[in-house]
């Protein structure tokens, strides 16, 4: 009896294995590209949720005087977190120029609502919030992103 010999293909081609290495990079490079993109989204709204936190504390700082005490004044202060709280610099003179800062300003105007009540005197209490990697030099360095909250007190 004869056998024949046959070519039994036991093991892969390279196109094969070159494949299987690509897809698998591809499978793995798409899943870091999601880690990094979480990272940053996370930061984003890291840095959005404190200059929310600034802006109240400074509302309610403001909100808690009399409407008959407070004064017609702009205030500017910067604050720079650390990894137990933060520092606060008063003043715009103040600027420390960190990477990671965030620049809070107090706006307390009259308002003339004299065509609703002319007896009524009114304030409004502006508190401006600017974060993010400043762009720009010198004096023209601007925030990209803001966050403000506004309130109206009656003088009587």
């Amino acid at each position: 009896m004869k056998t024949k010999n046959k070519k039994i293909n036991k093991g892969g081609t390279l196109i094969e294995a070159l494949i299987s290495i690509g897809l698998i990079s591809f499978v793995i490079v798409s899943i870091l590209s999601g880690f990094a993109q979480q990272q940053a989204d996370t930061s984003r709204n890291t840095d959005y949720n404190m200059a929310v936190m600034l802006a109240e504390m400074r509302m309610e700082e403001l909100m808690k005087f009399p409407a008959d005490q407070l004064v017609q004044v702009s205030s500017v202060d910067y604050i720079v977190p650390r990894a137990n709280g933060f520092d606060v610099y008063v003043g715009a003179a103040n600027d420390p120029g960190e990477l990671r800062q965030f620049q809070r300003e107090a706006d307390i105007d009259p308002v003339d609502d004299s065509t609703v009540d002319p007896l009524a005197q009114m304030l409004e209490i502006t508190v401006t919030v600017s974060y993010g990697a400043r762009k720009g030099t010198g004096s023209g360095m601007l925030y990209p992103f803001q966050v403000e909250l506004s309130s109206r007190r009656s003088v009587k």
